[in-house]
């Protein structure tokens, strides 16, 4: 029988794994049942996650500067995402790095780079 944490690890994999393989072969500009932005749709404006689709699709072919076109924040994130995963899954074995990394300030710092993204990329970008 499988413990909490080792499902929680499996079914973490299996959707990565399951996004990767969409991302690579099929593109999100071309393919009309990939999901659309409902803020931009609204709005005509970029939210912070705008672009994450096409990143992730250039990820996959390995083409960082159209990446870094289609969503430069949420690629400089994905290091930052994958150790928060990781803490996550090792919270019993690093117990202070993970109440340092849950601290209100720590949160509302990461919030406000979001903010400022939001900010920068619909007016300056």
């Amino acid at each position: 029988m499988l413990n909490k944490r080792t499902f929680g690890a499996i079914v973490v994999a299996v959707a990565i794994i399951a996004f990767a393989i969409a991302y690579y072969f099929f593109d999100p500009v071309e393919v009309k049942w990939m999901p659309k932005c409902i803020w931009k749709v609204a709005t005509g404006t970029d939210c912070p996650g705008c672009g994450s689709q096409r990143m992730a699709h250039a990820l996959m072919h390995g083409d960082f500067r159209s990446a870094w076109h289609a969503n430069a924040y949420a690629l400089c994130m994905i290091p930052v995402i994958i150790f928060l995963l990781w803490l996550e899954f090792a919270k019993n074995r690093c117990p202070k790095l993970y109440a340092i990394v849950h601290r209100p300030a720590v949160i509302t710092s990461l919030l406000a780079t979001v903010i400022l993204w939001w900010v920068f990329r619909n007016l300056v970008y």
